[in-house]
């Protein structure tokens, strides 16, 4: 039995190639037919066999259906069995793949002393196809363009713009918090035409929450003159300052953490310590590494104001919430 497409959508996605506009059929076992429709839903039925008719206001997508969970993976030349994106390069997969709105993996293939790395790169990709200008609202003196969606996934956010992005004075670019934690894995805007920016793009306070480092490439070099071929964020950063020992009326400032080289995020700084005229010992706590997500946290400051004994600080963790103080009277 072999069923016909009629209605008109916006895009079909098809759980094989399809390599001309027409009529299409689809295997003859039992596979997953999708439509995609604007809210960027999936409408799933199993079917024996399915010929789709190309309309004009039909645009035929080719795909692939990952059977473990019925999920749609837009399909490129570039594209790997499981329908990751493969790469030279976080940007060059970006810039040069024409992928609508949603989840992939970038698949990169990069190299550190010799040695070959495959790296997977969960990404969350949002399209804009016209001019694009954040401006402030009439009697605003400042405002905070927040970008991505507000799931707990870790993923980097890339925001392609297909011509002209304008960010005037006043406008802040950053990627979106949730719950005040950051869950993007860095913030990459790909514009296509002119970039004016009067404002700023921005990612303070968004180390990515609870997440180990790893090298994210960020550039694949290419020709003779290369001094080297990817240019990366390292997988660890400076390292964190050393905690503070105090006694019997001593007062001392943290030690500032390493600072970041080649790409490289700093380390945190140590708490301060201080120690009241009995006879107490107090140790802050050491900053943490950073990672290529994070910059270093900083470890947490020791008050002791007691007659004897000690007391220690918390260090700093790679990219946590919170340093924690110690203060006992």
């Amino acid at each position: 039995m072999t069923k016909k497409l009629k209605k008109k959508l916006n895009r079909i996605a098809f759980g094989i190639t399809a390599t001309t506009l027409g009529a299409v059929t689809l295997g003859v076992i039992c596979v997953k037919f999708f439509v995609m429709e604007k809210s960027n839903q999936y409408v799933a039925s199993n079917v024996v066999d399915i010929t789709a008719e190309a309309e004009e206001n039909i645009e035929i997508i080719t795909g692939k259906v990952d059977k473990a969970n019925s999920n749609i993976m837009y399909a490129t030349e570039n594209s790997a069995e499981d329908g990751a994106i493969i790469c030279d390069s976080i940007v060059q997969g970006a810039r040069d793949n024409e992928l609508p709105d949603g989840n992939y993996t970038f698949r990169v293939t990069g190299e550190i002393n010799g040695e070959e790395i495959v790296k997977d790169y969960p990404v969350e990709l949002i399209n804009f196809y016209e001019d694009v200008t954040y401006s402030l609202d009439e009697g605003q003196t400042s405002k905070t363009i927040s970008l991505g969606d507000t799931t707990e996934e870790y993923k980097t956010l890339i925001v392609k713009y297909h011509k002209n992005l304008n960010i005037d004075e006043g406008v802040t670019v950053t990627a979106t918090n949730t719950s005040n934690l950051t869950y993007k894995k860095g913030m990459y805007l790909c514009v296509m035409g002119e970039l004016t920016n009067n404002g700023k793009v921005s990612m303070t306070a968004r180390g990515t929450y609870n997440q180990a480092g790893e090298e994210v490439y960020l550039w694949k070099n290419k020709g003779e003159n290369k001094t080297q071929e990817f240019e990366y964020i390292p997988a660890t950063g400076g390292a964190g300052g050393a905690g503070i020992k105090t006694t019997k009326n001593q007062y001392k400032y943290g030690n500032a953490g390493t600072n970041g080289s080649n790409r490289a995020t700093g380390g945190g700084g140590s708490g301060l310590s201080s120690a009241s005229d009995g006879s107490p010992t107090c140790y802050s706590g050491s900053g943490s590494q950073g990672t290529s997500y994070s910059g270093g946290s900083g470890g947490g400051g020791a008050d002791g104001n007691f007659y004897s004994g000690s007391i220690t600080a918390a260090s700093g963790g790679a990219n946590r919430r919170k340093r924690w103080r110690g203060c006992i009277i």
